[in-house]
């Protein structure tokens, strides 16, 4: 409001229905896509260690990072599957409500300073360099599938064996983090997880009951039948 000098909150609800470009301003702005890959690698590793092996006995698998920003979260998951070796048989899903993070996350290019929690071994099997920037190889890049999706909203995909949104439901008031967490429980198989980021202490949210702890440093839910 302030670089349109528009002066009150009505007065640019006008301007954003007489101007649909705005809002996908307005989209970049209130965004917030930081992120990294492994970032809060202990996660990762209590997922491949405590996780992965119960869900490597089924037969097909869904994952969903769910608020993905530029797709390092997601890309992460697909390293972690083939280092696990069951790529083939999981589909993964990464979302997000701004698309210009979801245009780069297609890219698949990154500083290197997204990179900083991984060790030589895999950034070297997974990256290959482009100049300043690192590309994802075409392996791991073309087993994510990126959609525009609005967590508030039923996802447009098959329900998930693991769903991981982390330092998403904080930027939420709490009516939102209950609806976004009912929309998860929803869309979970039975004995499918849900991973929250480490920051997101969801006390006195009635739909935090709907899960059972598996994890609480790494708060990581569990749908039981």
């Amino acid at each position: 409001m302030h670089a349109l000098r528009i002066n009150n909150y009505d007065e640019y609800y006008d301007f954003l229905r007489e101007n649909p470009d705005e809002l996908k301003e307005l989209v970049k702005v209130l965004t917030i896509n930081l992120s990294s890959f492994f970032r809060n690698p202990e996660t990762f590793e209590y997922l491949k260690k405590e996780i992965f092996p119960e869900l490597k006995k089924r037969s097909k698998l869904i994952f969903w990072s769910a608020g993905c920003a530029s797709g390092e979260e997601p890309y992460t998951l697909a390293i972690l599957v083939n280092e696990t070796g069951i790529l083939s048989r999981v589909d993964i899903y990464g979302t997000d409500i701004d698309d210009d993070a979801l245009n780069r996350a297609k890219k698949g290019l990154y500083k290197e300073n997204v990179l900083q929690y991984l060790d030589s071994e895999i950034k070297a099997r997974y990256f290959k360099s482009r100049g300043d920037e690192f590309e994802i190889k075409e392996l791991i890049k073309s087993s994510v599938i990126f959609l525009h999706h609005d967590l508030l909203q039923p996802a447009p995909f098959p329900p998930c064996d693991l769903i991981i949104c982390r330092n998403v439901l904080i930027y939420l008031d709490r009516a939102a983090q209950g609806e976004v967490l009912s929309n998860f429980y929803n869309h979970l198989k039975i004995e499918g997880y849900l991973v929250l980021g480490k920051v997101e202490l969801l006390l006195g949210i009635p739909e935090m009951k709907l899960f059972n702890v598996v994890d609480r440093v790494e708060h990581i839910y569990k749908k039981e039948a």
